[in-house]
């Protein structure tokens, strides 16, 4: 019996190093770029962190040169401005949420894909409805007008003959 243990044991330890070898081999193989590469990432988020810190450098410098209560003042308006930002990114997330419920509604069913077209964060609540309901027209019209050029059929040619019996004659030798 142990010999059986032994063996199943050694076995589970090379199945998994064979794994940790592959996984290792594969994670080698999925980091490997060239120096110019690395160096190119490198220039781009050096050029990120500088842009970065001259931001707050140059943020740091103006509050200093501020008094306190314009400071305070300027911080105020900062924080305000942030606010603002937030709910309109809240109600941008709300309005689209709505849309999509309108979207579904069988009167304005429409691809919800579609609703990336507006702009949640700039339209007004009491415009969604009737952009959604444009957009269905829209579509629908162009959902309308591809079907009828493709289900269009080109008109059979028709061969005129000055008699019967050329057209006879021609559709004989057709037959040959």
């Amino acid at each position: 019996m142990e010999d059986n243990s032994m063996v199943s044991s050694t076995e589970t330890e090379q199945v998994v190093e064979t794994t940790q070898k592959t996984q290792i081999e594969e994670t080698q193989k999925e980091k490997m770029y060239s120096r110019s590469e690395v160096n190119k990432m490198l220039s781009a988020e050096r050029s990120k962190m500088e842009e970065k810190y001259a931001q707050e450098k140059s943020e740091a410098e103006k509050l200093a040169k501020m008094k306190e209560d314009e400071r305070k003042e300027y911080e105020f308006q900062k924080e305000r401005k942030e606010k603002e930002e937030a709910k309109a990114e809240l109600n941008a997330y709300k309005l689209k949420d709505e849309a999509i419920k309108m979207a579904n509604a069988p009167e304005t069913q429409v691809d919800v894909s579609l609703l990336n077209l507006i702009d949640f964060k700039t339209i007004k609540a009491e415009q969604v409805e009737e952009t959604i309901k444009n957009i269905k027209i829209v579509f629908d019209s162009a959902v309308e007008n591809e079907v009828n050029n493709r289900l269009k059929e080109t008109t059979p040619k028709t061969v005129f003959g000055s008699n019967n019996e050329s057209t006879k004659s021609n559709i004989s030798r057709a037959s040959y």
